[in-house]
């Protein structure tokens, strides 16, 4: 198509777009104009009845009132459906739809335009001006590439050609461009370098990327699915259609409310946020590794964030030991082969003593544990236990009462009798309750100490010492949260389906397997880049074996090769500050040199300063540490500080946010300044540099020593 084709072309479909517009405002007007008028009536009868009442209180008989509560909830559920369509049309209205197929059914003479949005939308015909997204017509959209094609109707499948796919851009309400495709692309950056592709060669890297992202977003047999690429590749537009696309095909199991998005700060999960309610959803929710790890424990324990403060230290050493012994597959092993023994043996049963008199023998309770109980979980089998010896804790304590009884009678009255036996006796059995407690009722703590036990001594004294403190690093409570769950200790969750974990190369195997057990329904899409698996001790990412930690070895994994969010620039000073061996795939797009420099405060406001003027709407200064970025906020101006704390949920995506590198996992910003310590360049210090560095889409300046600067110039 030429040009001027093509933008007569455009000025039809924004004509088109303007219709539906018109009719959605006159939508909108008429709905409130009913809802008034019912909210009227309802004003209205209570009135009449208020002022019947008023007159004479027995004006009305039981059935008026009940006749006339009826009738005031029509008009109420009339009411709420003119609110519903009212605001379901101002949902569509700054974006009325976003695609368009044509379908020619087999023995008709013409193909149909069927344009697609949030809601389907009739004009006053009753012709279907739009088509709700969920529409079996609509899978030709997702599922389908022009020529030969079919879909399946409720009254069986539909076959045909299909002679156009497109899809829309609109900005605040208008129609900017359309671009005509062979794939549905998922994605606005893509789209909107695709509308200004003109080389078939830079139109065919598009479509490898377009292709990567589909296969990804439409995998529906396995269980377990992995997502691999660098920053910028897309993961994170991967994850949020794979939930649209689920929901699509699922959509009489699967709702929002059934999917989860595991992000990796309060603040991703609010920049995530406003993805599926653009397609006509509810939102899905969005949690973090430790606000569910602290769910399965019934406990606060320490921040992700705060653990890397403490692994950067200098001091660190003993931190990073246990990062290092916790954090891998071998940790794993060891974990499942204790709770494969708990669960067979139990916590190693004690003959249970009062003075030299044994009440129970180990071996019964062995055998109670092994044989009378063998179809529950371990914790099930404890506190079915823990309530039977509690009868006969009863009975031995009437017992005691009457031998007490019997020998104080003599020195107390009926009142003070009573009151010294029973204090009599509790002490007594105090020492057999007591242990009963350390046998049956185990807590994720109780658990580890028990798994730690051929751990190096001084990880096993600082576990300790930090129980007695009542502090729980970070790495043993993902390993309590895991055993807590995989013998029973925690109910899990059943009502999610589908989980989407982002940042997954940040997750140690404990924690993946803890995920796998807790959410034993659902389906699991796992994003990640293990160029970005920057915590001290963990060993290498190696995203072919997430699927393994939740029990599916051969789970398939999907890589995207390109980085195309970031201009050229920003991924060749990438390319520079990475270990060798892991490089990006650029894309192409042109871009500013980034800026290479000693740092200084005035630089850095500056630079800060530059990138404001050059109109960049969301920039972000990112440091190595959060005690760095503390200090940098207190001195910049017009300025966000994000934390990892719930005050993050009012960051919002146009802010100017002062970080560390490990809370802008995952965000994107149109510029950023990289203010880093002189330090080491070891390849896990070239990963954090990458981190931060990446997050910038069109600009970034990177502020340094002098041998840093040196390394990267």
């Amino acid at each position: 198509m030429d040009q001027e084709n093509r933008l007569t072309e455009l000025r039809e479909e924004q004509a088109y777009t303007a219709r539906v517009q018109q009719l959605l405002l006159a939508l909108i007007e008429r709905a409130q104009v009913i809802s008034v008028d019912h909210l009227q009536s309802i004003h209205a009868i209570v009135a009449d009845a208020w002022e019947d009442l008023r007159v004479k209180p027995t004006a009305l008989s039981e059935e008026d009132l009940e006749q006339l509560s009826a009738e005031v909830d029509r008009f109420v559920v009339r009411r709420q459906f003119a609110d519903s369509m009212a605001e379901r049309s101002r949902r569509m209205l700054m974006k009325p739809f976003f695609a368009r197929v044509d379908f020619q059914e087999e023995g008709t003479a013409a193909a149909e335009r069927i344009v697609i949005g949030l809601y389907s939308l009739k004009d006053e015909r009753g012709e279907l001006l739009v088509h709700d997204w969920r529409a079996p017509v609509c899978s030709l959209y997702y599922d389908a590439m022009p020529g030969e094609a079919a879909y399946q109707s409720p009254s069986g499948e539909i076959r045909g050609r299909l002679a156009l796919k497109r899809q829309y851009r609109m900005e605040q309400g208008r129609l900017i461009y359309y671009v005509d495709t062979l794939l549905s692309i998922d994605d606005s950056m893509l789209l909107d370098i695709l509308s200004g592709a003109t080389s078939r060669h830079m139109r065919q890297i598009v479509a490898t990327i377009q292709a990567e992202q589909n296969a990804a977003i439409r995998q529906d047999d396995a269980r377990v699915v992995s997502v691999v690429g660098s920053a910028g590749s897309g993961k994170t537009s991967v994850a949020m259609h794979r939930a649209a696309y689920l929901m699509y095909h699922r959509r009489d199991q699967l709702d929002a409310s059934k999917i989860m998005i595991l992000s990796p700060s309060t603040a991703f999960s609010e920049y995530v946020s406003g993805v599926l309610p653009e397609l006509g959803e509810e939102n899905i929710r969005a949690r973090t590794l430790r606000q569910v790890v602290e769910d399965v424990l019934g406990k606060k324990v320490e921040t992700p964030y705060h653990q890397l403060d403490a692994l950067l230290d200098a001091g660190g050493e003993l931190r990073r030991q246990s990062v290092a012994y916790k954090g891998g597959a071998a940790f794993l092993d060891r974990l499942e082969r204790f709770a494969a023994d708990f669960a067979a043996y139990g916590p190693g049963f004690r003959d249970v003593r009062l003075d030299r008199e044994v009440l129970i023998r180990r071996d019964e309770l062995a055998r109670m544990y092994r044989n009378e109980l063998s179809l529950l979980s371990p914790a099930q089998k404890l506190q079915r236990m823990a309530a039977t010896l509690q009868t006969r804790l009863e009975g031995w304590e009437e017992k005691l009462y009457r031998q007490y009884e019997k020998n104080l009678s003599a020195k107390y009255g009926q009142r003070e009798l009573r009151q010294m036996c029973n204090i009599a006796v509790a002490q007594r059995l105090q020492p057999v309750r007591a242990q009963l407690r350390r046998m049956l009722e185990l807590k994720g703590g109780d658990l580890l100490r028990m798994a730690l036990r051929d751990a190096p001594k001084a990880l096993r004294d600082a576990y300790d010492d930090n129980q007695k403190a009542g502090l729980t690093w970070w790495e043993d409570a993902v390993a309590e949260a895991c055993l807590a769950v995989k013998l029973g200790f925690a109910a899990p969750e059943r009502q999610i389906y589908h989980m989407l974990v982002d940042e997954a190369q940040d997750y140690s195997d404990a924690a993946l397997a803890m995920l796998g057990g807790y959410y034993p329904n659902a389906r699991v899409t796992l994003l990640g880049d293990p160029k970005q698996r920057t915590t001290p001790g963990m060993e290498a990412c190696d995203p072919a074996r997430w699927g393994a930690c939740f029990g599916m070895p051969d789970a398939p994994v999907f890589p995207l090769t390109r980085c195309y969010r970031s201009t050229q620039p920003i991924a060749e000073l990438c390319n520079r500050i990475l270990p060798g061996g892991d490089q990006l795939v650029p894309f192409g797009r042109e871009g500013r040199e980034p800026l290479v420099a000693r740092y200084s405060e005035a630089l850095l406001r500056q630079t800060l300063e530059s990138f404001r003027a050059a109109g960049h709407r969301s920039i972000a200064v990112i440091t190595r540490s959060q005690a760095q970025a503390d200090s940098l906020s207190a001195k910049l101006d017009h300025v966000y500080r994000l934390d990892g704390g719930e005050a993050d949920l009012n960051y919002e995506t146009g802010d100017n946010v002062v970080a560390c590198y490990h809370l802008t996992k995952g965000m994107e910003f149109d510029a950023a300044v990289v203010v880093w310590p002189e330090v080491a360049l070891t390849g896990e210090e070239r990963r954090r540099l990458y981190t931060a560095a990446s997050r910038a889409l069109h600009e970034v300046a990177l502020l340094g020593g002098e041998g840093l600067v040196a390394a990267l110039k």
